[in-house]
């Protein structure tokens, strides 16, 4: 029960500041609520790595604090069993749970950081027309730009358009378009997350360069409707290295930085994420079953010999674990030392700690 309830708050701590961000979005977006519980279950899953340390640390402590100040721990050492036997029970669930987050780590994780932006993306993709605004030119969207005498809110009914278009990435065909009013349609399907952003324009002209003949032409219409975003979203969901399965993140290893971005579109920064992305899947799984055998000696310890507070203790431990990860994550960043050690170090000196208050366990005998 700490275990879970501890868990439970840890995401739920993280989860508040996320939603927090996307408050706005949330509220003001015609979505179903089973769309937004999907939302809120791919960003949980992605807290749970993060949490489940931390909750296996402090539930253990806790366990092990009443162990000893119920005199339990004192019972069962005096019927014969040894301290590892009593704190085993506490070891096999942390190992299945390090091999859980494993797990989660290897595919589902990152499936669910790509779904998730995905999502957002498909949240944020009508948002593009907030920026759509009367006297205002709007130019979110690339080789488009929009000017208008007058909108409405989200830009769904303009007056007095003037419209600049490029429409191959050389820039040799470019369009101006003059209309008196206009309407922007966005549809969306919330099933497979499509999109169709659509500009219907009424009594105007186009005014554009002949490739061919190297002329001006002026066409005039009645009605004109221009699809702005048949594709233009396709390309929004950059792949990143969250997204990524620890086979891909493996093969990233052995690249090199141009060939990452040639595959990946990687930049140096990015390169760079996807090999600490790696590692600290690896190191995820690790310091869960270290935590726990450390709250376990800090849980018997805590009310032993001089009283000390277990929890304070802990709560110094896991702030300089964190401190010097975090510490060396920027050393090596730098290329100062290598990732695996930066990564590693901090674990293997907590791992030093938990056994040197496992051996303190014996100050009786």
């Amino acid at each position: 029960m700490p275990l879970m309830v501890s868990t439970v708050f840890f995401i739920a701590f993280l989860l508040t500041f996320e939603l927090f961000k996307m408050t706005e979005l949330l509220v003001t977006r015609d979505i179903s609520l089973w769309f937004t519980l999907k939302l809120i279950g791919n960003i949980a899953l992605t807290f749970v790595p993060l949490s489940l340390p931390i909750a296996v640390f402090f539930s253990t402590i806790f366990c092990m604090n009443r162990l000893s100040s119920d005199s339990e721990y004192i019972a069962m050492r005096a019927g014969g069993m040894t301290k590892f036997r009593i704190i085993l029970p506490f070891l096999i669930i942390a190992g299945l749970l390090s091999c859980s987050v494993y797990q989660l780590n290897q595919n589902l994780i990152p499936r669910s950081n790509f779904e998730f932006k995905r999502k957002l993306n498909y949240l944020t993709s009508s948002g593009v027309l907030a920026g759509i605004k009367e006297g205002q030119f709007f130019n979110l969207i690339p080789n488009f730009t929009l000017f208008a005498n007058k909108a409405s809110k989200y830009g769904r009914n303009l007056e007095g358009v003037f419209l600049h278009l490029k429409e191959s990435e050389k820039g040799l065909d470019e369009k101006a378009i003059f209309s008196e009013r206009g309407e922007i349609l966005f549809e969306r399907n919330s099933t497979d997350l499509t999109e169709a952003l659509t500009l219907t324009l009424y009594d105007g002209n186009i005014v554009g360069i002949n490739p061919k003949k190297k002329e001006l032409e002026k066409i005039n219409f009645t009605k004109y409707v221009f699809p702005i975003s048949k594709n233009q979203f396709d390309e929004r969901v950059s792949l990143k290295e969250n997204m990524l399965s620890s086979a891909e993140l493996e093969e990233v290893l052995i690249m090199t930085p141009k060939e990452a971005k040639k595959v990946y579109r990687f930049n140096e920064k990015e390169f760079f994420n996807a090999k600490y992305e790696y590692w600290s899947r690896k190191n995820g799984a690790l310091i869960c079953f270290i935590f726990c055998f450390l709250g376990c000696t800090l849980g018997v310890s805590g009310n032993r010999g001089k009283g000390r507070s277990s929890g304070l203790i802990g709560l110094l431990c896991l702030i300089s674990y964190y401190g010097m990860y975090f510490g060396l994550v920027s050393f090596a960043r730098k290329e100062t030392i290598p990732v695996p050690v930066a990564v590693f170090l901090p674990v293997c000196i907590i791992a030093c700690v938990s056994v040197w208050f496992y051996r303190k366990l014996d100050w009786q005998s």
